[in-house]
């Protein structure tokens, strides 16, 4: 698909987005403007607290040609993010600028970090004089409160796991933190509701690190070539966490070894985007809205993300299957 977002997290929803994302053969022009061709297609998501991200912006293409992304990049555009004041008026201003390379990014050396509750512009102007605008107000800055290993039944607790922001990558060989593969249930708790962020809903992603990861899973109706095609990431759709838990489902994943769990807290664009794509409901969950075609852009002059969010993550190790 479209983003960064989409990649990891929509693939992910099609999150696996994240987030997955298009293959050689499909474009934008087919998932998201299937009448169009040649629209301008922004990608980039603020993520409060790291750096300014870089930014993809290219054009969709015939659907009935191999989509080649060195053709869709959009070379020479001027791009600025502008960060605004809670009056409407520009504090700061980035310039971004082209990366020489088949994926069209754009970026700016400009070392500050997203900030949370705060308003982003991103502004193009093509080669061409075409203009595109966007807009996104970032989320406040989210926890998990903690992640706790529950019985089968969902009555008992086993044991809370450690936290990745407090022991770094050692949280992969904590003795909480290994698990069994569909043993218990595997819950996170927060206390903040969507709107107390400043956020519009939740999606979370997981993501197999070790690419020498053995399969946890052997249906019977597997082929050897089914297996190659399992993905390593994986997403929930959008969701309003009204419950203040989110449950890891066993079935999404597929491997062993390490794996990190990320819960975003996301802005408007971002959920009207995953919510209304069709058939972009998550890898696991399910659906918060029916989908449409084509899906709600939040981007005046194109198509796209432009987007941010607030995440949390911790990480454990499935242990091998015996």
């Amino acid at each position: 698909m479209i983003s960064r977002l989409l990649h990891t997290v929509v693939l992910l929803a099609a999150a696996v987005a994240g987030l997955a994302g298009c293959d050689a053969e499909r474009d934008e022009a087919t998932l998201f403007a299937p009448e169009s061709v040649g629209v301008l297609v922004v990608d980039g998501t603020l993520i409060v607290g790291e750096g300014l991200p870089v930014i993809r912006l290219s054009r969709t293409q015939a659907p009935d040609a191999v989509y080649d992304p060195a053709v869709a990049a959009v070379r020479d555009a001027t791009m600025e993010v502008a960060r605004l004041f809670a009056d409407g008026s520009v504090a700061r201003t980035f310039t971004y600028a082209f990366f020489e390379n088949e994926r069209a990014w754009y970026g700016t050396g400009d070392p500050e970090l997203v900030l949370p509750r705060t308003t982003y512009t991103v502004t193009v102007t093509t080669p061409q004089g075409e203009t595109l605008t966007a807009r996104t107000t970032t989320p406040d800055r989210f926890t998990i409160d903690r992640w706790v290993l529950l019985d089968a039944t969902g009555t008992v607790e086993r044991r809370q796991l450690q936290d990745i922001d407090d022991l770094g990558e050692a949280v992969y060989d904590h003795p909480d933190n290994q698990l069994d593969y569909a043993d218990g249930l595997l819950d996170a708790y927060f206390t903040a509701a969507a709107a107390d962020v400043g956020a519009f809903g939740f999606q979370v992603g997981i993501f197999s690190l070790d690419p020498d990861a053995g399969f946890v899973i052997d249906p019977p109706f597997f082929e050897p070539e089914d297996f190659e095609d399992l993905p390593r990431t994986g997403s929930s759709p959008i969701f309003e966490g009204t419950e203040g838990f989110v449950r890891l489902p066993w079935f999404a994943v597929y491997y062993d070894g390490r794996h990190l769990v990320k819960t975003y807290a996301v802005d408007r664009n971002w959920y009207d985007l995953v919510r209304t794509t069709p058939e972009g409901g998550g890898l696991f969950g399910g659906n918060l809205g029916e989908g449409q075609d084509p899906p709600t852009f939040h981007v005046t002059g194109g198509i796209g993300l432009f987007g941010s969010a607030s995440v949390d993550e911790n990480g454990f190790r499935i242990n091998p299957v015996e």
